[in-house]
């Protein structure tokens, strides 16, 4: 696969064309035939087996999508993190590749989910939502997921608070498990007990690590990464 890309302004007019042309698809070639092709049945895939009942659907299938997309384009020759970390190539994949998907998830003219926000560029977020949470294997990550304390807003709250010093990976991963291993119950009174409802554990615990990355390696903390981040839920006053 080569890796394409839209800049700002190609996006705007690309965009643009999407929306005067709509429902019909940008015109792609090679790979990207094929890879239209798939993430299309895997996002139809996913959305015929979401529960009907499910009180949280834009999650389900935010997850459930990303852990395939995520699987998907790591199979791709000539993906890898160069690609995963330019914005430019997930608006293509957005605008010129995949817009119905988008559009199924976020309307058809949402421009920020497809191009001009890059934290809100949609299959970026999710693609990097499970970059963060991974867990060796697709089955284990989906586990800790699929976890009734994750909501659509979780996703935000992983991605958007990268430290001074970068993303220290492993320390997002062993969050995002441990907070998926605390007892709804405990979870539910501790939210209670907070300024605000945007102030959950979660959140808390992403600002202590915000905080602390500053000053200390979790790399070098007593025990190593894991520990470290056994003692920020500590810090927030939960013992995982």
């Amino acid at each position: 696969m080569i890796i394409k890309t839209l800049n700002r302004s190609e996006s705007q007019t690309a965009m643009n064309d999407w929306l005067a042309n709509y429902p019909t698809l940008p015109q792609v070639e090679g790979d990207y035939i094929k890879i239209r092709t798939d993430i299309q049945e895997f996002c139809k895939r996913v959305r015929e087996e979401c529960p009907q009942d499910i009180a949280k659907k834009d999650y389900y299938i935010d997850a459930h999508l990303g852990i395939l997309l995520y699987d998907y384009l790591w199979r791709q020759p000539g993906f890898n993190l160069r690609a995963a970390a330019n914005d430019d190539f997930w608006r293509y994949l957005s605008i010129k590749v995949v817009p119905n998907v988008v559009a199924d998830r976020w309307g058809k003219d949402n421009e920020s989910h497809y191009w001009s926000k890059p934290a809100r560029i949609w299959l970026r977020s999710l693609w990097w939502y499970v970059h963060l949470s991974w867990q060796g294997d697709m089955k284990t990550t989906a586990k800790v997921l699929e976890s009734p304390c994750f909501t659509t807003d979780s996703i935000l709250n992983l991605e958007e608070r990268t430290g001074r010093n970068g993303t220290f990976i492993n320390v997002y991963r062993y969050i995002m498990y441990y907070y998926s291993r605390v007892p709804q119950d405990v979870l539910e009174d501790y939210n209670k007990n907070t300024k605000s409802q945007s102030d959950g554990l979660f959140r808390i615990v992403m600002k202590l690590n915000t905080v602390k990355s500053v000053v200390i390696d979790p790399a070098l903390y007593l025990g190593g990464e894991k520990e470290y981040v056994r003692a920020l839920f500590m810090d927030a006053g939960v013992r995982v």
